[in-house]
């Protein structure tokens, strides 16, 4: 690949991890209305009819058949990346706050690296391990001093809402690694592939938790972060990101995950208020060198 078009991969990874972080934030405004699985549901009935029609235009150009070994892996996408991703998620941020949730998605590159090393035998370069060690400091730094900083809520439930953050970014890197795996799959097929999938597993759990009762309360705004949820969230990130992982080395794709926790932090201070302090910044800008250099090609 040319130099012109690594960058548009790189663009198209950093877009789709932008608007990932951006979810969490909305995540946090939908659990704050709808009950987790019903709100789950909600955002993939919307992406289902969202992405629908470009992939009835798309497949009658470019009919993709996936084979029984990619179908296997797009069940594992759906439930991994679509599912628990999204039930782990808002669970989590019912008990802890949207910044620490989104700077706790910088281990993702970690676990992406790890979880390629052992399964899918990726060699993880020099620069690659420099950049991961820069994204830990990042994560460690604020996990540290969040401590002092969050005494608003009871120590024990912050704690057992970082820890489901912590399973829903296994799920997001386990997502990343399957998707490796189905990289013959134009985007607009993969993508509409989990989500009609994730949207079977969803719907059954969405009747345990709705409350049919409140269901005729809700307004138009409170349906807002759901429209941006199934749309930007799911239609147009998974595009992208399907799009350009399937260009590049799992290691490298996940170190673009460390956008998430950098849009997260920005949103959460614009959109919900909340507070932005030194070790954050210092965080975030320690997530950024590691993304320089762990896309880096040449030796340092």
């Amino acid at each position: 690949m040319n130099k012109k078009n690594i960058m548009s991969i790189y663009m198209q990874l950093f877009f789709a991890m932008a608007i990932a972080g951006s979810t969490i934030v909305i995540s946090k405004l939908i659990v704050g209305k709808f009950p987790t699985f019903f709100g789950t549901t909600l955002t993939l009935i919307v992406a289902f009819i969202g992405i629908t029609p470009a992939y009835i235009i798309k497949n009658k150009y470019q009919k993709v058949v996936p084979t029984k070994s990619e179908w296997k892996y797009l069940f594992a996408q759906a439930i991994t990346g679509v599912v628990l991703f999204r039930m782990l998620s808002f669970y989590g941020l019912k008990m802890t706050s949207s910044i620490d949730a989104g700077i706790i998605t910088s281990t993702t590159p970690a676990f992406i690296a790890l979880i390629a090393l052992f399964f899918l035998k990726e060699r993880i370069s020099k620069n690659m391990w420099i950049g991961i060690i820069f994204a830990m400091l990042g994560i460690s730094m604020i996990n540290v001093f969040s401590d002092m900083h969050n005494n608003d809520q009871l120590e024990s439930q912050r704690v057992y809402g970082n820890l489901l953050i912590i399973f829903a970014v296994i799920s997001e890197a386990l997502f990343t690694i399957f998707r490796k795996k189905t990289q013959q799959i134009p985007a607009i097929h993969g993508s509409f592939h989990i989500i009609w999938i994730g949207l079977l597993f969803s719907v059954p759990f969405a009747f345990i938790d709705v409350d049919f009762t409140a269901v005729a309360n809700y307004t138009m705004h409170d349906f807002l972060p759901i429209f941006y949820y199934g749309i930007f969230g799911s239609v147009i990130s998974f595009f992208l990101w399907f799009n350009g992982v399937s260009k590049v080395s799992a290691s490298i794709a996940g170190l673009f995950t460390g956008i998430m926790p950098v849009s997260a932090v920005i949103l959460s201070f614009l959109l919900l208020d909340e507070t932005i302090v030194w070790y954050h910044i210092v965080g975030i800008v320690l997530v950024l060198i590691g993304i320089f250099y762990g896309s880096k090609k040449k030796k340092i």
